[in-house]
């Protein structure tokens, strides 16, 4: 792979045509089970199965649950990708589309049959796949696809170096043909055949991306997935020496040349060897040069750690669209009404705490949660998430890292979470 630096903090990676990688083409139950169990938390729990006395007309609360469940995975996409530029029906549950998805797999390779069968199986799974379709993939029908969202980019751009870019784009394209054709379809043989064409263009790498972004797009609902997450379905790097899980990027845009220009760059120390790029041109610029922190909902939560702050904005971004109130950057806590919180221990020092961030749910619950940017202060970040705790029952509070995984959450006996 090639990268050459543009003007205004961009870079420039090319992506030369490569032997499919044997190793990447077979996907076994095994590798996905843990994203199995993750799927499991989120599914509907369907209602009691004799009802003594329906009243007529009233909906079901099996129903209402299924209708709030697909409400919060469709907000959670939303908030993370950015709004649709395909038409989003009512109900993607009910549609050719999830039903076309779940036909593909008997058309599938045997190599990955088993472990897509099982995926498909999955309620949540199909949902967060015909979400990726219409929220994510959809940026491919454009002549040069642009990702201005930094989740969206970063996810891109972490795609592209472990599947390849010409693959990453094929995997688009297979899925917005679906989409196209079931539409389009007006028979069950015309649907049948176009999952059949669809399951037919999946092989491991391919599946492995689909997956990839349909769990990214929930990775806030889902549990910590053991062993690495969902990126141990690939190499922890590339050939090139790129480590996929240090890489993120604030915009990415595919150009016609095939190469994928992006901006915002932040390697951290990530291992490149034989890379000029990774030792002198952290964050985009130019060796010496400082790192463009956002402000946007408040000051740097450290000029030192840009990464911090960065996982900081883009949350308070995602829960800005999500519909939450009363966003809070750094702030001393606070619980639902905006009284201050203060430890129960006038000795207690610190006397409060600030959550990295904090707003209020729709529901009106409180929301806060922190990041660990260093094992070795993983300590010290418990103690204060026990506090933070302590000070509010009422609220949710969550610690994770910055890769994402969680560390401990606490949600209040009778809400809802996600």
């Amino acid at each position: 792979m090639g990268f050459r630096e543009l003007p205004e903090g961009h870079w420039q990676l090319l992506f030369p045509p490569q032997p499919p990688n044997l190793t990447l083409e077979v996907l076994s139950l095994a590798e996905v089970r843990p994203l199995l169990t993750a799927f499991s938390t989120l599914e509907p729990r369907s209602g009691p199965r004799l009802r003594l006395l329906e009243v007529p007309g009233a909906e079901h609360d099996s129903q209402r649950s299924a209708i709030d469940w697909e409400a919060r995975v469709r907000e959670e996409f939303l908030s993370r990708f950015g709004p649709p530029l395909l038409p989003l029906p009512e109900s993607l549950a009910s549609s050719r589309l999830f039903l076309a998805l779940q036909l593909s797999t008997r058309y599938m390779a045997d190599g990955i049959r088993e472990a897509a069968i099982a995926l498909f199986t999955s309620p949540v799974f199909v949902l967060s796949v015909c979400l990726s379709i219409v929220v994510y993939f959809s940026a491919w029908l454009m002549p040069e696809p642009l990702f201005s969202k930094a989740f969206a980019a970063t996810l891109t751009l972490r795609l592209a170096l472990a599947a390849g870019l010409v693959e990453l784009g094929q995997v688009a394209m297979a899925c917005l043909r679906l989409h196209q054709e079931v539409e389009a379809s007006s028979t069950p043989q015309e649907l049948e055949a176009a999952s059949a064409r669809f399951g037919k263009s999946m092989g491991g790498t391919y599946l492995r991306v689909l997956v990839t972004v349909a769990t990214f797009g929930l990775t806030r609902f889902i549990p910590q997935v053991p062993e690495g997450g969902i990126w141990r379905l690939f190499p922890p790097a590339t050939p090139q020496g790129f480590v996929l899980l240090e890489q993120s990027a604030s915009s990415a845009q595919v150009v016609a040349n095939g190469s994928l220009i992006v901006s915002g760059v932040a390697v951290g120390s990530a291992s490149c060897p034989g890379l000029v790029w990774c030792a002198t041109n952290a964050f985009g610029g130019s060796p010496g040069s400082a790192p463009r922190l956002s402000t946007r909902y408040g000051p740097p939560h450290t000029r030192k750690n840009p990464r911090h702050n960065a996982a900081i904005e883009d949350e308070l971004a995602a829960r800005e669209a999500a519909g939450h109130t009363d966003l809070r950057k750094n702030k001393p806590q606070v619980d639902e009404r905006g009284t201050r919180l203060f430890e129960q221990s006038p000795t207690a020092r610190p006397a409060f705490r600030r959550p990295d961030v904090s707003s209020i749910r729709p529901d009106g619950i409180r929301h806060n949660i922190n990041y660990v940017s260093n094992s070795r202060d993983l300590k010290r970040e418990l103690e204060a998430f026990e506090a933070m705790k302590r000070a509010d029952l009422d609220a949710i509070h969550e610690l994770y890292l910055l890769d994402g995984t969680l560390v401990r959450r606490h949600v209040p006996v009778g809400v809802q979470f996600p």
